[in-house]
């Protein structure tokens, strides 16, 4: 070890020196100038006084490097812990695991000799840039170089981070949460947290801040009933109705946010620099970006509607429908569409054979890709896109698709994150269906969204199919801005139903 290395070391960890440096970080100033200054809930499950090592995935410019930044900020200011005990990497430019376990133990050497006894706190991000990481780790942790450390490792692909992190069986340490945390970009209800300090206040004095009395609500609704809660909010329907308008622009990214409150817009650069970020990820897993812009195409074509590989395949140049399977696949892993089966009753689970819907993840990546994709203006193309009501609606229905499965990891806690089992749709005969079935205590939630004023009956059809099949005795029906109970169906405004989940 010599003190060149360690200088080296410093330039990302500027609070060695000063610990007033690290409110200068700049994803720190960039927040605190924000104006949509979130914290990201995950934060508050994380232990910082066991050996844990623990993973943070979530997509591209969503704001993990941010929180970690947080992290250090608190560690520093609330936990009163010395500077030189918190390490901060970005990992974009580590070959592999060699170098990877050198930087750790030049670190962990030299804080050892001032802080033999003490807790380090190590903090690597991006670690799915590092070609077999794990392989490093797991030799710190069987030569005991990570006896007293908690680590937060960060990553950007879904698959790649699990599977790495799979390899380290027994190494990882135990806490009583998961310790692989998902950082996504804001819900609804975070959002209304950043830009409506009002509808804040009732959502904090309605206690639904708290998981379990969100959960319920949505257990009455479940059972046909209309909660006070629901009631309450319903008397600020116009300011929800305007916030999801805005939220259905700029999705749940912040940056996205901030350039939307401050400048009435959002501004080209933030666009572009997603789509690059979501590109170069593309590359390191060998994809080509003209076929990524095909398959990317085809899904926005088929949003929210029924579909094979094969049919996916047509009008691309890929070689083979397992192809667009494979690409399909990066952009899930990548945190950019989710896949929902179909619901096989007989067997009480998702049909893999049958057709999927393939539903993008946030309004804003959306928005993003689709303007890459045809060569748009992005925020003008959006505002143009939502003109359509059938737009506005489909764009909707893959919210509510992202804020289910978030729900159903919410009720049953995973590393796997694996949602499939828990969110599906259903398709009876005569093409009856049913646009969400949320499992719960072995019984199936029918949701069907219907984004419009007046709602005939027949239009509701698979709903009743789905019940008189033993499926469930109750439905919801997700409206535009109707609430009310009819016999089995309860019908609320969207803006309701996505704040309570």
């Amino acid at each position: 070890m010599s003190i060149a290395s360690i200088n080296a070391l410093r330039s990302q960890n500027q609070w060695w020196v000063n610990e007033a440096e690290v409110y200068r970080d700049r994803h720190i100033v960039q927040k605190e100038a924000s104006a949509a200054k979130w914290s990201p809930r995950v934060k508050y499950f994380f232990e910082f006084d066991e050996d844990v090592i623990y993973t943070l995935r979530g997509p591209r410019q969503v704001g993990k490097t941010t929180l970690v930044k947080e992290l250090i900020k608190e560690l520093i200011e609330k936990s009163r812990v010395d500077g030189r005990r918190i390490f901060y990497w970005t990992c974009d430019l580590i070959s592999g695991p060699k170098e990877l376990v050198l930087l750790l133990e030049t670190y962990i050497g030299w804080a050892r000799r001032k802080f033999p006894n003490d807790r380090l706190f190590i903090f690597l991000d991006e670690i799915s840039s590092v070609k077999d990481w794990q392989k490093g780790i797991k030799f710190l942790v069987d030569t005991g170089r990570l006896q007293n450390c908690t680590l937060i490792l960060t990553g950007s692909h879904s698959l790649d981070i699990r599977r790495a992190s799979e390899r380290l069986p027994g190494r990882r340490g135990k806490v009583a949460d998961v310790l692989d945390k998902i950082l996504l970009p804001m819900k609804f209800a975070e959002y209304i947290d950043v830009r409506h300090e009002g509808v804040r206040e009732v959502i904090l004095d309605l206690d639904l801040l708290a998981r379990v009395n969100r959960q319920r609500v949505l257990f009455n609704l479940a059972n046909g009933e209309i909660p006070s809660e629901i009631e309450e909010l319903n008397l600020y329907s116009k300011e929800l109705l305007n916030l999801l308008d805005d939220y259905l622009i700029t999705g749940g990214i912040a940056t996205a946010i901030d350039s939307y409150v401050s400048r009435g817009e959002i501004s080209p650069q933030v666009y572009e620099t997603y789509i690059r970020v979501m590109l170069g990820d593309a590359m390191r897993w060998d994809k080509k970006e003209t076929y990524m812009a095909q398959v990317v195409r085809r899904l926005i074509e088929t949003m929210g509607t029924r579909v094979s590989w094969k049919a996916l395949w047509k009008g691309t140049d890929l070689g083979s429908h397992h192809t667009v399977a494979e690409y399909v696949d990066v952009l899930e892993s990548s945190f950019v569409v989710s896949i929902i089966y179909q619901l096989d009753r007989s067997k009480n689970a998702p049909d893999y054979s049958k057709d999927k819907k393939i539903h993008f993840q946030d309004p804003f990546l959306f928005h993003s890709l689709r303007s890459w994709v045809f060569s748009l203006d992005p925020y003008e193309a959006s505002l143009e896109y939502l003109d359509d009501i059938e737009n506005k609606a489909r764009l909707l229905e893959c919210v509510i698709c992202n804020h289910l499965i978030r729900l159903a990891f919410a009720l049953f806690p995973s590393s796997e994150y694996d949602y499939r089992r828990k969110v599906m749709y259903w398709k009876g005969r005569r093409d009856k269906e049913v646009d969400f079935t949320l499992k719960v205590d072995n019984k199936y939630v029918p949701i069907e969204v219907k984004f419009r004023k007046e709602i005939p009956k027949k239009e509701l059809s698979g709903l009743y199919n789905f019940m008189k099949g033993g499926g469930s005795s109750k439905g919801i029906v997700i409206t535009k801005d109707l609430l009310k109970s009819d016999k089995n169906l309860i019908f609320i405004p969207a803006y309701l139903f996505l704040v309570i989940i």
